[in-house]
């Protein structure tokens, strides 16, 4: 069993990463929620703080002494970002500042996983899709930025210090437990809770013609670990399915998968301020190094994404009930 440290672990991927890894390995994780909300870590393995606490950071990390750490910890929500850029900068920047620092502080350096973003990429040419690694970075958001500026910290830490660092450019995931802070969730929300009559049939929608490259979340926490095990240090991989949705198409299939007659309205509240067209990557070279690809159909994840939107307002009503 590898003893393995998450941060971020009480967030979406953190969760199903837990899952993945739970029955084979000795799991601890660090995350800013209350020790209560994480039922599916040991409580004894967990601690509830800031990342951005440099001193809890290195006393947690020089206990736990891990064989492989799995930086989830971040900001993620690109409205979010423009609402607070300097928060954003500090926890996703400033905290794998003090994540890497407790790392030195190890005899054994643990191999790391830094899990960055598509949205580094920015403003992709149609002509230049799908993207490839080796693609420049162009931030066009604060969120972007922020990861950017994680990707290259990594590399660099690599380099200077010779720490095992792989970075994961994750293109956009989902599935079951995913906020209503992005698209697939926010339109499986609003269904699940059109369907229990707490609304109108109208879904409120933004955007629909960006397209993007989703993968199921539980595809992509096995490439993390996948990569954590075989990948090159040093490197940087592309986690994605190579396919692009438009959102008005994943609206199609989960209205699809509704039990009542739905229609929609524009919001225009959720337009951002920004907003790439499409994005769509090339995964060739994480099949290539680690022997990775997608799994998960992307009907089969609406469907289950659909289904916990639907379980979840159920054991709420319980509760209030």
């Amino acid at each position: 069993m590898a003893r393995v440290l998450i941060t971020g672990v009480a967030g979406f991927a953190g969760y199903h990463l837990v899952n993945l890894l739970r029955h084979e390995h000795e799991l601890f994780g660090f995350d800013h929620k209350l020790k209560a909300d994480i039922q599916y870590l040991e409580p004894a393995n967990y601690r509830q703080m800031n990342i951005n606490d440099k001193q809890a950071v290195v006393d947690f990390v020089k206990a736990v002494k891990p064989q492989y750490i799995f930086h989830l910890a971040a900001l993620s929500s690109v409205p979010q970002s423009w609402a607070v850029p300097e928060t954003t900068y500090r926890v996703n920047i400033f905290g794998e500042l003090n994540l890497f620092a407790a790392a030195l502080e190890l005899e054994a350096k643990p191999k790391i996983l830094v899990a960055c973003s598509s949205q580094e990429y920015g403003k992709v040419d149609q002509a230049d899709m799908p993207i490839k690694e080796e693609y420049p970075l162009l931030p066009d958001n604060p969120y972007a930025a922020s990861k950017a500026c994680q990707d290259i910290l990594g590399l660099q830490y690599y380099l200077g210090y010779r720490l095992p660092i792989i970075r994961s450019r994750s293109f956009n995931h989902t599935g079951p437990a995913q906020t209503e802070a992005f698209v697939c969730s926010d339109f499986a929300k609003q269904i699940a809770e059109i369907e229990a009559g707490r609304r109108e049939p109208r879904i409120m929608v933004g955007n629909l013609e960006a397209k993007r490259d989703f993968s199921d979340v539980r595809d992509v926490v096995r490439a993390y670990w996948m990569l954590a095990e075989t990948g090159v240090a040093g490197e940087a991989y592309n986690v994605c399915s190579g396919t692009a949705y438009s959102a008005g198409e994943i609206l199609e299939r989960l209205l699809a998968l509704s039990r009542k007659k739905i229609t929609f309205a524009v919001d225009p509240a959720k337009n951002r301020p920004s907003d790439i067209p499409i994005l769509v990557g090339d995964n060739r070279k994480i099949k290539s190094d680690v022997g990775w690809q997608p799994e998960i159909p992307i009907d089969k994840t609406l469907a289950d994404l659909l289904d916990w939107w639907r379980e979840k307002l159920k054991k709420n009503e319980s509760v209030e009930d």
